[in-house]
């Protein structure tokens, strides 16, 4: 497991950070302060499709009185109409609302893009992050899981253990996100069962165990958000309160979980590193202009500060800049206000608003697909088209080669790489004493957690940070096809 830097030991800062939102408006002094004090956890939810992320947050808002009664009669006519009353909860999380629309998320019930519900508590905020579990949105995973403190499982009682279960895991170590709790969810189906509980929490500490991941700490949670002939609206099982269908369960519920979660670190001196969600991305919005939604990283934004954005500016051969005009803690996609801000700090989920941009190019259509990074101008982000890196995989007899091609997925940025050298021997070792087992040819079998050392080649730029100088902006997770391979860290820029 990469050591130094990593998010297990660099978890969260105590200032704000909140939900995606279009607009960023200069900040209201009164009443935001407080507010903007508060300290705030982004909680990533993940798990393999059906398995009821979508619903469990869903019905946990309501619950709390965060949906107006308005938009419950809408959602309850839904159901009357043949809506399926299992996701009828999921749809309030959704980016997209027009259940109409065949190809909208909230049409197949399915999360497309991650999605942000805001809890409020009375010390903290919880910034919970609906990631998608369908294979197909595995990039889409990866983008949200990477902006996560911590990590929430979610795993269907009957169901245990499925492959993007399994996924989510291998992120999770790559990315060194902890996991604090998992949700066993429909424990309707199995009669609220002790016993069925017990073995799917079997299952999952297995699968923990599998990828290195700590299991001691984590918070195993048992309940059923809706249940088949339950009305709608009466309350779920281990959500907001205890239920008598779990007499035997006696740790926290849902609501309990997240209100107990509290994670402090010392903020790194580190330059600045805003990583800008590239579906969150806004122009002409009236009053504001163009605007974006980015997790800080490392360093502090201040209103009036110049940026500079890479690889856009490498990839136009000349700098992209623009100013800061506001920030704003952002809000969710449940009706959850913005908190103007007059500076940001490491780990805050932000809005900002820019001015004096120095192209009239769309930056939609530049950062699309892309990990887009702004920093400040004497100190911009690394950019990088051939780096070297230090790698482990994780599957039995994984074969790679010099001249193959991977995912490489690095913070919001995933970009083709090709393999230039791979060496088998021991990180760290001197090249005698590895033998000098660099192959420039032939297909090299690798056993599990095995560390390498690997040159690769970028088809774009992309950008990204040496461990030694920003740690969690070197961190990589390697695909091939839809499957998470293998995780590591840039040690090295080669070519830039």
């Amino acid at each position: 497991m990469v050591a130094d830097g990593g998010r297990a030991g660099n978890v969260a800062a105590v200032a704000g950070r909140g939900a995606p939102g279009a607009g960023c408006r200069p900040a209201r002094r009164s009443g935001t302060i407080a507010a903007a004090m508060k300290q705030d956890v982004n909680l990533a939810i993940c798990g393999h499709a059906w398995h009821g992320k979508s619903t469990l947050i869903g019905k946990t808002a309501v619950e709390l009185g965060m949906v107006g009664r308005r938009r419950l009669q809408h959602f309850e006519e839904l159901a009357r109409q043949g809506r399926d009353p299992s996701l009828i909860f999921a749809l309030m999380v959704f980016r997209q609302k027009d259940v109409t629309h065949r190809m909208d998320e909230a049409a197949r019930g399915i999360t497309v893009l991650p999605s942000f519900v805001r809890f409020e508590f009375e010390r903290h905020r919880v910034t919970v992050i609906d990631t998608p579990g369908q294979e197909t949105y595995t990039n889409n995973r990866f983008a949200g899981m990477f902006s996560a403190d911590c990590a929430l499982l979610v795993v269907d009682v009957k169901e245990g253990v499925e492959k993007v279960t399994e996924q989510a895991l291998r992120v999770l170590r790559g990315y060194e996100i902890p996991l604090r709790g998992v949700a066993i969810t429909k424990m309707d189906r199995v009669n609220y069962a002790q016993q069925a509980f017990e073995e799917c929490v079997e299952l999952v500490r297995l699968a923990l165990r599998s990828y290195d991941l700590p299991d001691e700490e984590v918070v195993f949670i048992p309940t059923s958000a809706y249940a088949p002939g339950r009305p709608l609206l009466e309350p779920g099982v281990g959500l907001t309160a205890r239920s008598r269908r779990l007499d035997w369960y006696d740790g926290p519920t849902f609501h309990d979980f997240m209100a107990g979660l509290d994670l402090r670190v010392i903020r790194p001196e580190s330059p600045l590193r805003i990583v800008i969600h590239s579906a969150d991305i806004h122009e002409q919005v009236p009053g504001v202009g163009t605007a974006f939604t980015g997790l800080v990283e490392s360093g502090t934004v201040r209103r009036d500060d110049m940026l500079i954005f890479e690889p856009s500016s490498r990839e136009l051969g000349e700098p992209l800049t623009a100013s800061v005009r506001s920030l704003e803690l952002t809000r969710g996609h449940l009706a959850t206000p913005g908190i103007g801000i007059e500076q940001a700090h490491p780990r805050q989920l932000i809005g900002v608003a820019l001015r004096q941009i120095s192209t009239r190019a769309s930056l939609r259509e530049l950062w699309k697909g892309h990990g887009t990074v702004a920093g400040h101008q004497d100190e911009p982000p690394s950019v990088a088209s051939e780096l070297e890196v230090e790698a482990a995989f994780f599957d039995h007899d994984l074969q790679v080669h010099p001249g193959q091609h991977l995912t490489l997925h690095v913070h919001m940025d995933r970009v083709s790489v090709e393999i230039l050298s791979l060496d088998p021997g021991p990180v760290g070792a001197t090249p005698a004493a590895r033998g000098r087992k660099e192959r420039d040819k032939g297909d090299v079998t690798l056993v599990p957690g095995q560390w390498v050392k690997m040159a690769l080649r970028a088809v774009r730029p992309v950008a990204i940070e040496e461990a030694s100088r920003l740690a969690p902006l070197s961190k990589v997770v390697f695909r091939l096809d839809n499957r998470p391979i293998g995780i590591g860290r840039c040690v090295r820029i080669l070519r830039r």
